[in-house]
This record gives C-alpha cells, sequence and structure tokens, in this order.
C-alpha cells in the first residue's frame, strides 16, 4: 500500500511505484541498482520525494510520498537494546543528497539500520548519495553519516556487517531514560535568562544537553511558537535523546497539552522548575506550607486545560442543562477543582497559626525596640554567607546557633531566619536573611512567600547583596527592585553590598558602580572576609538610634528591676554600691521610664 501525498499522480506512474514491491534486496546491500534507478526517475518525473521501507529479509514493506515523516516506518520501543530492523531509502527531487534535520532525527528515533538520500539526476552518473547510521559516542545514541557517495560506492558498502557491529554496540548503553531527565531548554527572551535557566535545571539535577533560541515578538496561542519550531524542537529531541523540554517562559495548560503531544515528550515550563527547585528545598512547615500553596494556586487555573480531553455530555432539561448535563470528565473536573481549593483553605489556616508564632516572637523585638535589618538579593548573591559572616563577627551572645545553608546554588535559603548582632556602640539589631529573588520571579510565588518577606516590608534598613562578579549584575538589581517594588518596600533606607569582589573583574565593577551612582555602596567579599567592618560601621551609620544611655542605682529590695533591665536592655556596666546595684545601659523609652525613680542625676 501506498501512503503519503499522492494526490495529482497519475495511474501509471502509481502502478510503478506500486511494482517496487516485488524488488528484493540483497542483504548485504544497503539497496540495489535497479531501486535506485527506478525511484530516481519517478521521483523525477513527479516531482516529489519518495521513500521505501526495507526490512532485513530485502523486502520493501512500505512506500510513501512525500516527506520522510509521513513513511510507514514501524514503531519501536525507545528503551530498547536494539536496531528496529528497518533501513529508509528516499529521494531529493532538488538534487541533494544532504540528510536534513528531519532524517537524521528519523534515523535515531526509530533507530533505524541506516538512512540514505538519493539525489535526483538525469543521469545516473551524476547521482550523489548520503547514507548515516546509528552510532554510540560518550554513552548517548548518535549517528555517522557518509556525504556525497557515487552509486557505485554506495553498492560496494557491506551493510550487513556495519548493522550487526552497531547491534551488538547499541546494548552497551545505559539508558538513562527512567533515571535523568535530559532537557533541551527553550528561550524567547534573552540568551542571559536562557543561561539562568540552565542553572535553574541544574539546581533540579536536570542535565541541560541542548539548547533553542529564537527572538519572536509574537505569541502562538496553540503551541506559544510557530509549528515549524516546534517541529525542530521535536527533531531535536530525537536526536538528542532528551526526555524533557523546558520553556523560559510560562505556558498555558492548552499550550503545554499542544507541546506535548507534538513534541512526544514533557514539556514543562520556567514557573514549574521553580516551583519544583523550591519544593526540594523547604525544610521549615512554613516554607512546605508555603511552596505547596503556590503550586496549588499555580495548578488551579490550568486544571481545565489539563482535562480538555475527558468526557463532556452536553443535553438535559433546565437553566444549566439539568440532569444529565455533566458528564464524567467534569465531574473528575470539579472534584479536582473542590479538593483544590479545600486544601488552599487548610493551608492558609495551617498559615495562620504559624504565623501567630511568628508574631509573638515579633512582638518581643518591637517591645525592646530592636531595630531590624533585612538582608535581599538575587538568588546566589551570597546573602547566607555574608548573614553568617556578620554573625561570627557580631554575635549578641556566647550561645551557638547553626548558620544557614551557604551553597553555591539557586534557592539554597528558602527559610527566613533571624538572629540578634551587636553592633560596636552595644546595640543591638536583628539580621535576617530572605528567598533569593529571580528574574520572571512568579506573582503566585510572591503572594505564597509574602509572610516570609515580612520581614523586608517591616525592616529598617535593607542590605541588597549583588554579585558584582556576574556579569548580569545590572539585571539582576533591576529583578530585585521590581520585586521590592510589588512589596512597597522600594523606597526603604538600602545599603548596596556589591559582594564578590575579589572574583569581579573591574570593567564589571566599574559599569556596576556607575549604574548605582548616589546609592549608599560599600565593596565586600564575604566569603573572604573583606571590608566587613567597613560594613558594619555603615549599619551602624544608617540604623535610627532608638536607645538612649541611662545610668540607674537599683536598691537591693527591688531586684525584678535589674532582671527587667538584663532582659530588655542592652546592659554596659554593672557594680554594686552600698545603695544598690549600679548598671548603665541602653534603654528604650518605656524601659526608661519604669525605671526613672532610680537614675542616676548628673550635675
Amino acid at each position: 500500500m501506498i501512503t503519503g501525498n499522492i494526490d495529482g499522480i497519475k495511474k501509471v506512474m502509481l502502478d510503478k511505484i506500486e511494482n517496487l514491491f516485488e524488488l528484493t534486496i540483497d542483504n548485504d546491500k544497503v539497496f540495489s541498482y535497479e531501486l535506485v534507478e527506478q525511484m530516481n526517475e519517478i521521483s523525477g518525473i513527479i516531482k516529489k520525494e519518495l521513500c521505501v521501507v526495507i526490512n532485513r529479509r530485502g523486502k520493501i514493506e512500505g512506500i510513501s510520498v512525500g516527506k520522510i515523516d509521513s513513511a510507514p516506518i514501524p514503531s519501536i520501543e525507545v528503551s530498547s537494546k536494539k536496531l528496529s530492523g528497518f533501513r529508509v531509502i528516499h529521494t531529493h527531487p532538488s538534487g541533494s543528497s544532504t540528510l536534513s534535520l528531519l532524517d537524521i532525527s528519523a534515523l535515531i528515533g526509530s533507530k533505524l539500520d541506516a538512512i540514505a538520500a538519493i539525489g535526483v539526476q538525469e543521469n545516473m552518473e551524476d547521482i550523489k548519495i548520503n547514507i548515516a547510521f546509528c552510532d554510540i559516542y560518550d554513552n548517548n545514541l548518535t549517528y555517522n553519516e557518509l556525504k556525497n557517495l557515487s552509486l557505485e560506492a554506495s553498492l560496494q558498502l557491506n551493510f550487513k556487517n556495519k548493522v550487526d557491529y552497531i547491534d551488538k554496540i547499541i546494548g552497551s548503553i545505559n539508558t538513562c531514560e527512567d533515571q535523568v531527565e535530559r532537557a533541551i531548554l527553550v528561550g524567547t527572551d534573552t540568551e542571559e535568562s536562557l543561561e539562568e535557566l540552565a542553572g535553574l535545571a541544574e539546581a533540579c539535577n536536570i542535565v541541560p544537553i541542548d539548547r533553542i533560541f529564537q527572538k519572536k515578538n509574537k505569541v502562538f496561542s496553540a503551541y506559544y511558537m510557530g509549528q515549524g519550531k516546534v517541529q525542530e524542537i521535536a527533531n531535536l529531541r530525537q536526536l538528542r535523546n532528551a526526555n524533557l523540554i523546558i520553556f523560559d517562559d510560562e505556558l498555558s495548560g492548552s499550550q503545554v497539552r499542544n507541546l506535548e503531544e507534538a513534541i512526544n515528550c514533557k514539556v514543562i515550563d520556567r514557573t514549574t522548575l521553580i516551583l519544583d527547585i523550591l519544593a526540594r528545598r523547604a525544610k521549615s512547615k512554613e516554607s512546605i506550607l508555603q511552596v505547596e500553596l503556590a503550586i496549588l494556586n499555580h495548578k488551579l487555573p490550568r486544571l481545565r486545560n489539563s482535562n480538555a480531553n475527558l468526557a463532556r455530555i452536553k443535553g438535559g432539561v433546565g437553566l444549566k442543562g439539568g440532569v444529565g448535563s455533566r458528564g464524567p470528565g467534569e465531574k473528575k473536573l470539579e472534584t479536582d477543582r473542590r479538593h483544590i481549593e479545600s486544601r488552599i483553605e487548610e493551608i492558609k489556616n495551617e498559615m495562620s497559626k504559624v504565623l501567630e508564632r511568628k508574631a509573638v516572637q515579633k512582638v518581643k523585638r518591637t517591645k525592646n525596640n530592636i531595630s531590624k535589618v533585612a538582608i535581599v538579593g538575587y538568588t546566589n548573591a551570597g546573602k547566607s554567607t555574608l548573614r553568617n559572616k556578620l554573625c561570627e563577627i557580631s554575635a549578641s551572645d556566647n550561645i551557638s546557633k547553626e548558620g544557614v545553608l551557604e551553597a553555591d546554588m539557586l534557592f539554597a535559603t528558602l527559610d527566613t531566619t533571624v538572629r540578634a548582632i551587636t553592633l560596636s556602640d552595644n546595640r543591638k539589631i536583628t539580621l535576617s536573611d530572605t528567598v533569593g529573588f529571580i528574574s520572571k520571579l512568579p506573582h503566585e510565588l510572591v503572594e505564597a512567600f509574602k509572610s516570609t518577606l515580612e520581614e523586608v516590608i517591616e525592616a529598617d534598613l535593607l542590605l541588597h547583596v549583588v554579585d558584582v562578579a556576574n556579569e548580569e549584575a545590572i539585571k539582576q538589581i533591576q529583578s530585585v527592585n521590581i520585586v521590592l517594588n510589588e512589596l512597597n518596600a522600594k523606597d526603604k533606607n538600602t545599603i548596596i553590598v556589591l559582594n564578590k569582589i575579589d572574583k569581579a573583574c573591574q570593567g564589571n565593577l566599574d559599569k556596576v558602580k556607575d549604574f548605582l551612582k548616589g546609592e549608599k555602596i560599600v565593596e565586600v567579599s564575604a566569603e573572604k572576609g573583606i571590608n566587613l567592618d567597613q560594613l558594619l560601621h555603615l549599619i551602624e551609620r544608617e540604623i535610627p538610634n532608638k536607645l538612649v544611655e541611662k545610668e540607674f542605682i537599683i536598691p537591693y529590695d527591688r531586684q525584678k528591676f535589674i532582671s527587667m533591665l538584663h532582659e530588655d536592655a542592652s546592659v554596659i556596666n554593672k557594680n554594686y554600691t552600698e545603695n544598690g546595684t549600679y548598671i548603665k545601659a541602653l534603654v528604650n523609652e518605656e524601659i526608661y521610664e519604669r525605671c526613672a525613680d532610680f537614675e542616676v542625676k548628673t550635675l
């Protein structure tokens, strides 16, 4: 049976094509002279590609007219450790024998014994043929192409020995489809954004094996990209043996479904990838709840699209369809929606309990009038390292507390951690490390982490940490400012901390400083401990002084005031006198009023 585009082909030519089924090819040869001769003649007349599929017994199993993707190639399991047992011979009416990406994709995707392209010519002597075989390189399925062969040279190839050898080595591949996710990254914004997407993928233990970038101004509603580019992605996926496609922009549910059907592969977007990373990183109860809330909020509007293929039953009586109007698909959709909405409410209730506990701690800090400093910045800028180093230098007590995770990875920190440090003037401040920001940060993620980011909203001073060694530092600063603006924290008193100066080139450093002209800047290396004393002095200068230094003599029968000063003030000096306990301390207005009767009056 002949498949493909046979419209407009005369019956006499169809009969000639049908007669090709009677030919038998020698098992040692890719094809026979007679087959090439007849295919060249027919293709030259009908001006269309002609494609034949031959099994290892030398029998022609299928013939198609048109592009190779219409050829009746039997399917084979991708995980199979052997070749399919079929070879494909097709013509190129243009006269060129070059194998296209589509041809190579068919070779690897179907694990063909071989694929050959015949450049159609008037004279048989002028014909050139390209033949490609599967091959193995670095434990991956690839191909080896023989180019511009004459017909005579092509017929001299020992096809059987070649295929037997490939069949033997292909069994040695350690299949990784189920163990390792191998991704092709697709971007339409900037090359830098695509590079960041690669970092996000690696943070999720995904191996980026190739990239496709296309600058575009138009978004296609069905596939996000044009169908030609989607076909290119599908071909590259087969060629590189990828099992995941990651888009650098947010996709709708219908776009994901359409792309997965067209590419025959799992497709995710940047938002899904970020949420997956956060789900892996979340450790505390609060961060786990926040991530789950973000995932459910992301999933809820996509339910209808993801279940669009479920059955719908129309009809029924009444304004809303009545009895029989809901099919099994719609019932499942509603069940899923109710389940998600119910879980969202549960999470919000659990979150309110967590926030109540945090509020108790916050009230105590507010009561003590302790100034709050929040560290913000792009993910992987070095915020956690800076916070740990500052705590080492200026710990407010001798109690050893665990530092936050320092790692060269995106989103290493999810939970806001608050520690107290003591400045050189004996004032205590709290230092909080926050989740890293990133470009194209999903709105539902900002919403979910708002309770965590409250430390930013309520801070008296922000330390905006910038990885000045990164060539995209300016864009990262702009991305952080966008999120700060969304939190209504853009106009807060801020120190820009240019981190990693030990790794930065002078040109990039100058460019960033020029961009930040007029801002309060300090250059440091948190990892090496460079200029951290300068940063602490600048923090002292910028933090509002809410405490005043006072001296008291507390009678020995009023010891509860001494306990209060130790608990709610910063004691500088303490001595025992005849009249009572002498204490010099930094106190807030409330504590001063309660201890005013014991103040030492100076002349």
